[in-house]
């Protein structure tokens, strides 16, 4: 179900807004079939690490930002893992290229966030941030950078030509709970086909918007009830979220069924970011922190998971609403 209509829309926010439940119950999204799919752990890091995002970087490398220690790591396709750059503010929001990445960075809640060329062990100033107070994923549409706000709901465009950055989009629904203290709004981001996808941790939705919109008018509401970090989309159309404090890797076919392909039991405990593999699309691979961010545990390391999942395999079982 894709509830396009802005009424409607308008009613959803408003009866959350209002809403006295329980921020867990809230925050729970629905109970899904399990069909676990085989998950290998490609390297680890020492307990008290947090990582973030992930993005490929050739050749069959992935660079994972890892807020907890200002850097970025380059992890290659056999799990040796080294420094790539190291950062002045924490990295979250990751796009690669050819030779390097970009790279957004900044403190939580506050201003100063701004946009780095990262090279190895080269970090160069591309623009400041000022609108941001909370920037998290990213995503690269043609020539420009777009960028999710978790704390202010909105979505800032980077112009890569003229280095410059100004909002693109701003609505409720991108916004996070006040009942659901520290649970980002707006917080993966991804472009597949024409348009824009989103997820809002705190509101449990997947949201869509052409990426060619100019404002919030064609904005669509594809899940309910699914709490999401970051995520990909497959070229059928099939998601794979991050469930992050829920444990788990979620696929969620065109049609709208639900499965987890992997828990905490395979490694992705505290997962935070998912990426379909360039040269394999079958290949998933995951972030995984083990400690929650901020919670001080020390005793779970970190995981950068692979797991090997066949799209078009989908189990038989109910699916969820959406």
């Amino acid at each position: 179900m894709r509830i396009t209509d802005r009424e409607r829309i308008q009613g959803y926010a408003e009866r959350n807004a209002m809403s006295d439940i329980n921020p867990r119950d809230q925050l729970n999204h629905e109970r899904v079939p399990f069909a676990p799919v085989p998950a290998e752990t490609i390297t680890e890091w020492e307990p008290g690490t947090f990582l973030e995002n992930l993005a490929p970087f050739p050749p069959g490398g992935w660079l994972v930002t890892v807020p907890s220690h200002r850097r970025i790591d380059l992890v290659t396709g056999d799990g040796r893992r080294s420094t790539f750059a190291e950062l002045a503010s924490v990295p979250t929001g990751i796009v690669t290229d050819r030779d390097g990445a970009w790279v957004i960075s900044g403190t939580i809640g506050e201003p100063g966030w701004c946009l780095d060329r990262v090279r190895q062990g080269e970090v160069t100033h591309a623009c400041d941030l000022p609108q941001l107070r909370f920037g998290n994923g990213m995503a690269r549409d043609g020539r420009r950078l777009l960028i999710a706000d978790s704390a202010l709901g909105t979505v800032l465009a980077v112009d890569l030509d003229t280095r410059r950055a100004a909002q693109w989009i701003h609505h409720e629904l991108f916004t996070p709970l006040e009942q659901a203290v520290g649970v980002p709004g707006i917080n993966g981001i991804t472009v597949a086909g024409d348009y824009v996808f989103l997820a809002n941790s705190a509101r449990a939705l997947l949201l869509r918007v052409p990426a060619a919109a100019t404002d919030t008018t064609h904005l669509e509401i594809v899940a309910e009830r699914l709490f999401a970090d970051d995520f990909a989309v497959h070229d059928d159309g099939t998601l794979y979220l991050a469930t992050h404090i829920f444990d788990s890797v979620l696929r969620l076919t065109p049609g709208g069924r639900r499965t987890e392909i992997a828990r905490a039991d395979q490694g992705v405990e505290t997962c935070t970011s998912v990426a379909i593999d360039p040269a394999n699309p079958d290949t998933l691979w995951v972030t995984a922190a083990g400690e929650r961010f901020g919670s001080g545990g020390r005793d779970k390391p970190a995981r950068l998971i692979r797991l090997k999942t066949n799209p078009s395999a989908v189990p038989t079982g109910t699916s969820g609403s959406s």
